[in-house]
């Protein structure tokens, strides 16, 4: 169940450019709730098993993983992820808001990726997706 305190909440924070890197870990939360409701989300990781790792610089090591569907969150180390997306936290909240793009990120070393780089634009479109939902 998706809660929309929370989406309310984070959509005022995008639109008044408040979103920080406090704001992270109730994202990951609504990431997942929308992951396991939306169906545009699960149409985008049928078949797609995933573990993720965040790694985000000055905040913490968060967690996602995508099963059979399924989207789950948490915070700390993850054994033996798919996907390690390593960058400073403001910048991942300057993605989860949708002012940066994560290619760009990528591409000026701001973010780096362990794994599969199909993996990696496959979340970005998940991000996307999510950002999408977000907005009212």
């Amino acid at each position: 169940m998706i809660n929309e305190e929370i989406k309310e909440a984070l959509n005022d924070k995008i639109q008044e450019d408040e979103f920080g890197t406090a704001d992270i870990p109730n994202y990951f939360t609504l990431f997942c709730q929308m992951g396991n409701e939306i169906e545009d989300l699960q149409e985008e990781v049928e078949d797609w098993n995933r573990r993720i790792h965040f790694v985000l610089e000055g905040l913490g090591t968060y967690w996602m993983t995508i099963e059979d569907g399924r989207f789950a969150n948490g915070e700390g180390v993850l054994e033996d992820p798919n996907l390690v997306l390593t960058m400073s936290a403001e910048d991942a909240a300057s993605v989860f808001a949708g002012d940066k793009d994560a290619k760009a990120a990528y591409m000026s070393g701001a973010l780096k990726v362990e794994g599969d780089l199909p993996d990696a634009v496959k979340m970005q479109t998940l991000i996307e997706i999510v950002g999408e939902e977000i907005e009212y």
